[in-house]
């Protein structure tokens, strides 16, 4: 991150976010890295694709047809506007949940970080909303929805472990869910799958078809969607996208920041996304550095990310 000097307009390097990126291409072969492409790394919200669709086939048991709308908000971390606020009482409708009885704590969104704290406010209650549906579908009674060991999360793991392989370790998400520990490149290769994996293609053109409803105004995760690439963001400076080669050929992309900076990873995967000619520099920018209320520097990627692509 720079701050320009008022005397000279000369931009000098306040801060540096370092971290960790891989890029897999066809059969999950590393194309490029930079820092540790094994780096253990608990993959946080970038989870949700797949455990969406965890409960989407549970439901194709005997379960209702969702919207597109209520697919997007399940695999997102939103910030609470009234569009997603809108399709998370929808998909708690269809199990007649409350938003009281969701499994997530209580937070003020976004969107209005000054309303007072609830569960339906809560970034992730999409996906509780699901396993809310899921569970039903199971017969998992609410008080066992997010055991690890329950019947709802043991499906879910097993499908997240499908596509991420066996996790190093399970701890406890923000939201109360199971949160996987898996190598960076593990993670790259999930998303070259839902890029590409028809076993993914509802969770993927939900995204597609609803953007904003994955992330929301401002994400890059909604840009991307928007422009045909799948992204995901995750706590503590995680990010991932999957998109094809002109070829056809599935690309996955993952990223790690050390001090778990959200605006070092963004900054870096567009960066690498522009650099193999995927999406234009210009699409998104990240938030300015402000002085005063005037923008007074900038986040922008190192050379090593810059040219990683040569």
């Amino acid at each position: 991150m720079t701050r320009t000097d008022v005397w000279s307009g000369r931009p000098l390097v306040e801060s540096r976010h370092r971290g960790h990126l891989a890029l897999v291409g066809r059969d999950d072969e590393l194309v490029a890295a930079l820092g540790d492409p094994d780096r253990v790394t608990f993959v946080r919200s970038t989870a949700k694709p797949f455990q969406a669709t965890a409960c989407l086939e549970l439901l194709d048991l005997a379960g209702p047809e969702l919207g597109a709308d209520e697919v997007a908000v399940g695999w997102a971390s939103h910030r609470a506007e009234p569009t997603h606020l809108a399709a998370v009482r929808s998909l708690l409708a269809r199990s007649g949940t409350t938003p009281e009885d969701l499994t997530c704590p209580p937070t003020s969104g976004e969107h209005d970080p000054g309303a007072p704290p609830s569960r339906l406010t809560s970034d992730c209650s999409g996906k509780h909303a699901l396993f809310a549906l899921a569970g039903q579908q199971q017969g998992t009674t609410r008080d066992r929805l997010l055991d690890p060991d329950g019947p709802l999360q043991r499906v879910v793991l097993g499908v997240v472990e499908e596509f991420l392989g066996p996790p190093v370790a399970v701890g406890v998400d923000g939201c109360g869910a199971p949160a996987v520990a898996v190598p960076l490149r593990a993670l790259a290769a999930g998303f070259a799958a839902v890029a590409s994996q028809a076993r993914l293609r509802r969770v993927r053109e939900a995204g597609f078809a609803h953007p904003k409803l994955v992330g929301g105004e401002g994400r890059l995760e909604s840009t991307l969607l928007a422009h045909g690439v799948v992204a995901k963001s995750g706590a503590e400076g995680v990010f991932a996208a999957g998109w094809l080669a002109p070829d056809g050929s599935p690309r996955g992309l993952a990223l790690k920041a050390e001090d778990g900076a959200s605006r070092a990873v963004t900054a870096a995967a567009l960066a690498v996304l522009v650099a193999a000619g995927r999406v234009d520099a210009d699409l998104w920018s990240p938030a300015p550095i402000l002085g005063g209320g005037r923008p007074t520097g900038a986040v922008r990627v190192s050379d090593e990310v810059a040219q990683l692509l040569g």
